[in-house]
């Protein structure tokens, strides 16, 4: 499925990553003891689209990953800690 607004490569991720990066990023950010509108601002985002991936009613796509990984101060291997064995061999990672 194509994204409007987003390169041909970049696709939507399965139920369960969409999950487990929800998850990693609310956990993340929590440990740093950031707010949302910290790391909103730090990744030059509105707080409710912060919000909106924490509570899964947006999703992460790829070309976003490097830049909250940075934000977050953590390597993309920690966002993906609980992700499923067929999604990590999905990104080419298992």
């Amino acid at each position: 499925m194509l994204i409007p607004g987003r390169p041909a490569y970049v696709r939507q991720v399965s139920d369960s990553l969409a999950l487990a990066l929800k998850r990693a990023v609310r956990a993340e950010r929590s440990r740093r003891g950031m707010s949302q509108t910290e790391l909103a601002n730090a990744l030059g985002w509105s707080q409710s689209r912060v919000a909106s991936l924490e509570t899964g009613t947006r999703r992460l796509y790829a070309d976003e990953l490097p830049e909250v990984c940075a934000a977050l101060g953590v390597p993309l291997t920690r966002l993906l800690a609980d992700a499923k064995k067929g999604d990590m061999q999905r990104l080419g990672l298992a």
